[in-house]
């Protein structure tokens, strides 16, 4: 009774029979909706961040363009510098009891509930620079690095390539109602308030503050992650300790990790794509609204409008979710890339020409946006929980949450100069701040609202289609590397890999399969003795 009660209370093993992590069943809907849910938490900032706040910060704080970039750039380099070491943190947080206890993955997930509610503050107007720029720094650092250890998800509740569809699916249809509410809850509020008020910019950030706080704990409550038992954490120990020399890791051993999630092919193609389409629609959401209100001579309202056409999001996700298991991604990217082109040839023809029936084009622009936007959000977010899978095959562990913290640091890292880029090119073209609303521009501030929305946007959207139309993994490739996975890790023999099998896996990892040293113990025979 004393060995029993001694398992039961030990701070590791008690555990272990949490709900967090019970495989509770096949993931369906309403795993993936509670999954999703947490997507809301993310996209209703980026929504509101992107089309807004630099808006906000030029017309009501008296802030220029460049000044609203510097608060981005600097929050951007904090927000990746945390978010890179956050993966790692997820990973390893498992050896302390808070981590047993409440998830190494969902212990961050409860974290997230509270901090939603400090982006309220960002939108208090009349502030100083420095104001604006600790508010920023902190709440982007906490969205970002609280959503890393969600994004693993996938890859511990299951491994299958339709059901991980399925939960890709319900985060981007709920991500897409997000962003489409938190571009028509503006469009709303600005035509209930003065068109020289702030007041609708906090009480919006008030609401989806309010509403997200709720949905995190669904999140919490719906979904699963795997237990690291003491046998495995002595494995994990082990291994890391092998990888350098016999010493703990450091940190010249922990930027060694991260900088090895690039020796995986699949995963260089896949930041490539990441980072050059979302560069673009940093660009398209932080000066669409300028487009609207000097170019084209509209309201706020109707940019809030325009963008609230996302909507066509929630069709469009759950049919790429449909096609992605039946063609490549690849064929999925090009197709939206392309609808992304066209619009931007539709910018410049409604700034150079000013054509009659002028919201029909906006509409017609801003749907095959749309469209093409999403097939881009859908897309890397539905490939991501299969990358770590195939560096498993190299290394033979789970890093899932390390190649998280490097995919959201790039995706940082875009952001950030994006923003850069739009709000410094703003004030070389001597765009003029204000404090009490929208003011008359200069021709070279419009102009080079027009280049950016329109050639900027196509010159990064390109360049991500060069990137796509050399990615290779695909439902069918990723089931040939995931039957070879199983086989070795059941103990199969690297010499008796099926030829097509070694040469997809080469293709996808980007290393000679017989180079790979993980698997080779499997080809060590044990002589018996004489």
């Amino acid at each position: 009774m004393d060995k029993q009660k001694t398992t039961l209370h030990d701070g590791w093993d008690e555990y272990a029979g949490k709900k967090i992590y019970q495989h509770r069943s096949k993931v369906g809907l309403g795993h993936s909706v509670g999954f999703g849910v947490f997507s809301f938490f993310s996209i209703s900032m980026q929504g509101l961040v992107g089309a807004w706040l630099l808006f906000f910060y030029t017309t009501f704080c008296g802030l220029t363009a460049g000044q609203g970039a510097t608060i981005f750039l600097v929050g951007r380099v904090a927000d990746a510098i945390a978010s890179l070491v956050m993966g790692n943190i997820s990973d390893n947080i498992y050896k302390f009891k808070i981590g047993r206890k409440y998830g190494r993955r969902h212990v961050f997930i409860l974290a997230a509930a509270p901090s939603v509610l400090f982006a309220i503050t960002m939108w208090v107007a009349g502030m100083s620079f420095w104001y604006y720029l600790v508010t920023y720094v902190i709440t982007t650092v906490l969205m970002s690095v609280l959503q890393i250890p969600w994004e693993t998800l996938p890859n511990e509740m299951t491994k299958d390539y339709n059901q991980r569809t399925t939960m890709s699916t319900a985060r981007m249809v709920i991500a897409g109602l997000g962003n489409m509410l938190a571009q028509f809850v503006p469009a709303q509020l600005f035509n209930y308030f003065p068109k020289t008020s702030p007041v609708p910019y906090i009480v919006m950030q008030a609401g989806f503050s309010i509403v997200t706080f709720f949905l995190i704990f669904i999140t919490y409550k719906t979904t699963w992650e795997h237990f690291v038992t003491k046998a495995e954490a002595q494995h994990i120990e082990a291994e890391a300790r092998r990888e350098n020399n016999g010493n703990k890791p450091n940190l010249k051993s922990e930027l060694k990790n991260y900088f090895s999630t690039f020796k995986i092919k699949s995963f260089r193609i896949h930041m490539g794509i990441y980072l050059s389409s979302y560069f673009a629609t940093i660009l398209w959401s932080t000066v669409f609204v300028y487009f609207i209100v000097f170019v084209v001579g509209k309201s706020t309202s109707v940019s809030g409008f325009l963008q609230s056409l996302s909507i066509v999001s929630v069709p469009v996700t759950l049919l790429a979710g449909y096609i992605v298991t039946k063609i490549s991604p690849r064929a999925l990217y090009a197709f939206g890339y392309s609808l992304i082109l066209i619009s931007c040839a539709d910018w410049a023809f409604v700034a150079l020409t000013k054509p009659a029936h002028v919201m029909v084009w906006l509409v017609i622009g801003t749907l095959f946006y749309e469209v093409g936007l999403y097939i881009l959000y859908f897309v890397p977010w539905n490939v991501f929980p299969f990358i770590p899978d195939v560096d498993t095959l190299v290394t033979g562990k789970n890093r899932s949450g390390l190649f998280a913290s490097v995919m959201v640091f790039i995706n940082q890292i875009s952001q950030g100069l994006a923003s850069v880029v739009a709000g410094y090119l703003l004030d070389f073209a001597h765009f003029r701040q204000s404090t009490s609303g929208a003011i008359a521009q200069p021709a070279s501030a419009t102009n080079m609202i027009t280049f950016i929305v329109s050639g900027g946007v196509a010159i990064m959207i390109a360049l991500a289609l060069f990137f796509a139309l050399r990615f290779k993994l695909s439902k069918k490739t990723f089931t040939v590397l995931a039957d070879e996975l199983v086989r070795l890790q059941n103990g199969g023999s690297m010499s008796q890999v099926d030829p097509h099998t070694k040469a997809v896996c080469e293709d996808l990892t980007g290393v000679k399969y017989d180079s790979i040293d993980f698997w080779k113990k499997n080809d060590q025979v044990t002589q018996p003795k004489e």
